[in-house]
């Protein structure tokens, strides 16, 4: 049979490359034209220009203070472009490519081989288990990537892990293929292809265990602040991926930079601050006396501030200095001692850099 088959004109072993190479690069393709401006407009409108300026003085000490508001906002856009600009997509999208070139074509070769379509040749023809790993790699990495342009969650690092996914696709499904029978070998590899890579080294690991006869360690437990109101498994995984892993550190982590890097929402991680710097006094309180409207540090330092203030609206000094000894009882602490918590939480830094930005 003619080994240039074709469809209307065009060889179909192209075409197949072709068409295979662009499903792995249009959702790149399309994040870096269209949803990196998105993405980009969304965390500029997270601050006007007065939180700018309160960022840079708390957050950018070592770079020159901008001298005002309009300044400020200039030297923002500038950090924006300059730390996670589309350049960066360059090479990890150069390496995609080569990636999918070099998988496609195998995949397509062999599978025009086996549907005598091409004449065999050694090098270009897969065995079943290399190449149902190769194809189970790519459904997850166009999945992967497809999803993460939709949401506009993408970074250069995600086109890195899709590129790593698809080298180690055979490989990785040798290995699991080796504990399953041999009619199910390509089923495995092609199965567990689709998975996510954190989830395969897990359970490669669980594997080796048991085959070693070793003994699991258990994981520390690097996911307290799943306790934040919020926070699920995915966005511990997400926040992980950051090394964010801890109440402390989501706290008085950097929230500009944890936003461009997460791709996570202006107004979601500083919700998960605010909480976070009442939850490492108070713990399991934070969650009684959050029905109270004590949500976080925010909340607590307007409450004080309003308790402070004799000379502020009789309604909002009255309300304060009533909702004191309440808020101690719903607690089973005295009120002396928890005014004192509150006021530590309200003049922390970070505390005052929030009600800053976001009054």
């Amino acid at each position: 049979m003619d080994m240039r088959w074709a469809m209307n004109g065009t060889p179909v072993c192209e075409l197949l490359i072709l068409i295979g190479v662009a499903g792995l690069m249009l959702p790149t393709l399309h994040y870096v034209v269209v949803g990196w401006k998105a993405k980009r407009k969304d965390i500029m409108d997270g601050l006007d220009a007065k939180a700018r300026l309160a960022y840079f003085k708390k957050f950018s000490r070592s770079d020159p203070t901008p001298s005002s508001e309009e300044d400020a906002s200039e030297q923002f856009e500038k950090l924006y472009t300059r730390w996670y600009g589309r350049r960066f997509f360059a090479l990890p999208g150069v390496l995609l490519l080569l990636v999918a070139l070099v998988a496609v074509t195998l995949v397509t070769l062999t599978g025009l081989h086996r549907l005598h379509y091409l004449r065999q040749n050694p090098l270009t023809d897969l065995p079943d288990i290399a190449m149902a790993a190769l194809a189970g790699a790519y459904l997850w990495v166009v999945n992967d990537l497809v999803s993460r342009a939709r949401r506009l969650d993408f970074a250069p690092s995600n086109v890195m892990w899709g590129v790593l996914r698809l080298v180690i696709a055979i490989p990785m499904g040798y290995a699991f293929a080796a504990i399953a029978s041999k009619s199910l070998g390509p089923f495995v590899a092609f199965a567990l292809g689709a998975f996510p890579l954190a989830t395969l080294t897990s359970m490669l690991q669980r594997s080796a265990n048991r085959v070693l006869s070793l003994t699991a360690t258990d994981e520390e437990a690097a996911d307290d602040i799943i306790k934040l109101q919020g926070i699920n498994k995915a966005i511990v995984e997400r926040l992980a991926d950051e090394d964010i892993t801890t109440v402390t550190q989501i706290a008085y982590c950097d929230p500009v930079r944890l936003i461009m890097r997460s791709n996570l929402t202006f107004n979601f991680v500083t919700d998960c601050m605010n909480q976070a710097l009442a939850w490492m006094y108070l713990e399991k309180s934070l969650g009684i006396i959050r029905p109270l409207g004590m949500r976080g540090a925010a909340e607590i330092r307007l409450l004080i501030m309003d308790f402070d203030d004799v000379n502020a609206p009789n309604a909002a000094h009255d309300r304060a200095v009533a909702a004191m000894p309440l808020l101690a009882a719903a607690i089973n602490q005295d009120p002396a001692t928890l005014q004192v918590t509150f006021r530590q939480i309200a003049e922390d830094p970070y505390t005052i850099f929030l009600e800053e930005v976001w009054t």
